[in-house]
C-alpha cells in the first residue's frame, strides 16, 4: 500500500525522529478552512506527533511542524488508518477528523493502567450537541452479520463494550492493532472494514471499550449515518467471521461458512493457515456473551 500515499514528515530544527508516546492523525474531510483550524487547534492544545492524512495536495510548507500522508488516489478509511499505524511511530494514535471538534480528551483514564483494550471508541456528537448511537454489537439478521446500535453511557467513569469504533474514530494501541494486521485494504466498503475488524479483535479476546472520557462533535453534520452497502470484499468479513466453531471443551473446530458467505482465498491463505490458531470464540458464542446494552 505504501505506493499509494507519499509522507512528509515534520521539519522541526533540532528535533530527532524516534519513538513518541502518542500521535494525533486528522484526516481530512470537509472545507479547507476546517483543515486550518483543526491543525490550529490540535498544535495549541494537543500537539503530539501531529499527522494530516489527505488526497491529492497538502499545505506541508504552511505547515512545516505537521506530518503529512498524502494519498495520490482515493483511499478508503482502512488504508488511512493503516498508514498512520504504519508511520507515526507512537505507542497510542488518536483518530480525528477536521470536520467535528474534539470536546473531551481525558488523558488520565485514556491512558490509566490496568484496563485491557485495544482502542477506546469516541462518543459522538451531532452539530446541534446530540449524543448518536455510538455502540455496536454483533448481531445475526437472518443469515446476514449485522452491527447493532445503542447510545453510549455519558458517565466519564463508566466503560461499555462496543464492537468497533464509529467512523474509526478512536485512540487506538499501535502494537495491538498492528499484532491484527490492521484493516483489511481488501475490503471496499468503510463499514464492512470496520466490522472486519472487531469481530477479529472480539473473537481473539480483545476488547474495544467507550467512555465518554474520549467525545467528539460534528461541526455541520446533523446525521451521522453509515453506508453498510455491499461493496467488493465484504465476503471477506463473512469467511473470517463464520470459520469456526467451539467446541464443549473449549477448543476451536473449522467449519466452511455456506457458499454464499464464503470467499476460498480468504478460507485458505488467512483461516486455515493463520487466523484458526489466534482464536478464542466463535461468532455464535460472541453474540451469546456480549454484554447487554454494552455493559461490562
Amino acid at each position: 500500500m505504501a505506493d499509494k500515499y507519499r509522507v512528509h514528515h515534520r521539519r522541526v530544527p533540532g528535533e530527532r525522529q524516534g519513538r513518541a508516546k502518542f500521535a494525533v492523525a486528522i484526516l481530512d474531510h470537509g472545507t479547507d478552512e476546517q483543515l486550518c483550524e483543526a491543525i490550529e487547534w490540535y498544535r495549541a492544545h494537543l500537539n503530539h506527533a501531529l499527522f494530516v492524512v489527505t488526497e491529492g495536495e497538502a499545505a506541508t510548507e504552511r505547515y512545516p511542524e505537521v506530518s503529512f500522508i498524502v494519498f495520490t488516489t482515493w483511499a478508503t478509511l482502512g488504508e488511512k488508518i493503516n498508514a498512520v499505524a504504519n508511520e507515526c511511530m507512537a505507542n497510542y494514535f488518536l483518530i480525528t477528523r477536521s470536520d467535528l471538534y474534539l470536546v473531551r480528551f481525558d488523558g488520565r483514564r485514556l491512558f490509566a493502567r490496568g484496563i485491557s483494550r485495544i482502542a477506546w471508541a469516541s462518543v459522538v456528537a451531532n452539530s446541534h450537541k446530540e449524543i448518536v448511537p455510538s455502540l455496536r454489537m454483533p448481531q445475526m439478521e437472518g443469515e446476514h452479520i449485522e452491527a447493532g446500535s445503542d447510545f453510549p453511557a455519558l458517565d466519564e467513569e463508566r466503560t461499555v463494550r462496543t464492537l468497533y469504533p464509529l467512523l474509526g474514530l478512536a485512540l487506538y494501541d499501535r502494537a495491538v492493532f498492528q499484532r491484527l494486521r490492521g484493516f483489511d485494504e481488501r475490503i471496499e466498503s468503510d463499514y464492512y472494514q470496520l466490522l472486519d475488524w472487531g469481530l477479529r479483535a472480539a473473537l481473539m479476546g480483545h476488547r474495544v471499550l467507550s467512555s465518554s472520557a474520549l467525545l467528539m462533535q460534528f461541526i455541520e453534520r446533523e446525521s451521522v449515518i453509515e453506508d453498510r452497502s455491499r461493496k467488493s470484499g465484504y465476503l471477506r468479513c463473512y469467511t473470517k467471521a463464520l470459520s469456526y466453531r467451539k467446541r464443549r471443551d473449549g477448543t476451536i473446530a473449522l467449519k466452511k461458512p455456506k457458499r454464499a458467505f464464503f470467499e476460498r482465498s480468504v478460507w485458505k491463505g488467512e483461516v486455515k493457515e493463520r487466523l484458526r490458531w489466534q482464536v478464542k470464540e466463535d461468532f455464535a458464542s460472541l453474540v451469546a456473551s456480549w454484554p447487554p446494552e454494552g455493559g461490562m
